[in-house]
C-alpha cells in the first residue's frame, strides 16, 4: 500500500534542536542586546533548565543491523511479525518533522507569504481512516516518503509512547519503501509499556476466547483465526475469523447468530485488547 505525503500533522511546533543559548545568557544586562536570547520564544528563561544529553548525537542515518536484517527477513518469509517487534523494541527509530507555514501575512500585491515557519511531527491516514504515526529506519528510506522531512532520532519505547498520547493507533515504518511495516494497536501498546506480545491468531489466550464464544452454538461446526493481513502493510483487518457453519442455515438464523457473536467479541476486553480489527469469514462444514 502506499502512504503518500502527510495528510495532517500535530499542532505543537518544534524548535530547531540544534539551537542552543548562550552560556552566560543570564549574566547579561538588559541594555545588551545579546540579552535577548536570555530566554525561549515563549520568554521562558533558560537558566536553571536541564538539558539532557543526545544518546543518538553521533547517529550516521543508516538502519539499525538487527531492524532492517528482521524486516528483510520478514519480506523473504523467514521471519514472524512478532520477530520484527522485538527487533524494534530497542531500535532508533527516525521521526520525521515537516515544515508548515506558521504566522502569515499579506504583501503590497495582496499575496499570502510566510512570515514564520514551524515544524510539526506528521501523520498520515490509514486506508480505514484512522491516524498513523510514521516513523524510519534510516534517513534513505525517509528521503524516498518526503525528501522535506527532517530526521529527530528517537527511541522506538518513546516513538510508541507518542504515538499512544496522541491516541494514534497505529506506526508504520518505512512507508513506500520495500521494507515497510505496519505495527498495530495492540504491538504499539506492547512496545510503549514494554511488554511481551504475540500475534493474536497465534495467541492462545486469544484462540480460547474465541473459541468459548462459540460453545453452545449447534450451527457452529468449527472456528479458526487466520492471519488478515500477513504481509503486516494494513491491507485487511488483522484478523479473519472463519467459521464453518452446519447445512441448512437459513438467512435470519445466520443473522442471528453473527449478532451473537459480534455481540461477545465486542464486549471481551481480552479481544479488544490484543485483536485490532477483524473480518469473519463464512465456510460450509465439510
Amino acid at each position: 500500500m502506499a502512504h503518500g505525503h502527510p495528510e495532517s500533522s500535530q499542532g505543537d511546533s518544534t524548535r530547531d534542536p540544534s539551537a542552543s543559548p548562550p552560556t552566560d545568557a543570564t549574566n547579561r544586562s538588559s541594555t545588551d542586546p545579546a540579552a535577548a536570547f536570555a530566554g525561549d520564544s515563549a520568554g521562558q528563561p533558560w537558566a536553571g533548565r536541564h538539558f539532557d544529553t543526545n544518546s543518538f548525537a553521533g547517529d550516521d542515518g543508516r538502519a539499525p543491523e538487527q531492524l532492517i536484517e528482521a524486516l528483510t527477513l520478514f519480506r523473504a518469509g523467514e521471519a514472524s511479525q512478532a520477530d520484527v517487534l522485538d527487533a524494534v523494541r530497542d531500535a532508533r527509530l527516525l521521526v520525521p518533522l515537516v515544515a508548515h507555514a506558521g504566522e502569515t501575512d499579506t504583501d503590497s500585491h495582496g499575496r499570502t507569504i510566510d512570515k514564520t515557519q514551524e515544524l510539526s511531527i506528521v501523520t498520515v491516514r490509514a486506508p480505514d481512516g484512522r491516524t498513523a504515526l510514521p516513523a524510519f529506519t534510516s534517513t534513505a528510506a525517509m528521503a524516498a516518503w518526503n525528501p522535506k522531512a527532517r530526521p529527530i532520532p528517537t527511541a522506538a519505547r518513546r516513538v510508541a509512547l507518542a504515538a499512544a498520547g496522541e491516541s494514534t493507533d497505529l506506526m508504520i515504518l518505512d512507508p513506500t519503501s520495500a521494507t515497510e511495516f505496519a505495527v498495530r494497536r495492540p504491538a504499539l501498546w506492547a512496545l510503549a509499556q514494554g511488554t511481551e506480545w504475540h500475534v493474536p491468531f497465534d495467541d492462545p489466550a486469544v484462540v480460547a476466547e474465541f473459541a468459548a464464544s462459540v460453545a453452545g452454538e449447534s450451527a457452529v461446526a468449527s472456528l479458526a483465526l487466520r492471519a488478515g493481513d500477513p504481509d503486516a502493510r494494513l491491507a485487511a483487518p488483522e484478523v479473519v475469523v472463519e467459521l464453518s457453519l452446519v447445512p441448512g442455515l437459513d438467512r435470519p438464523a445466520l443473522d442471528a447468530l453473527l449478532a451473537r457473536l459480534n455481540s461477545r467479541w465486542s464486549a471481551s476486553s481480552l479481544i479488544g485488547a490484543r485483536v485490532d480489527s477483524l473480518a469473519i469469514k463464512l465456510l460450509a462444514a465439510g
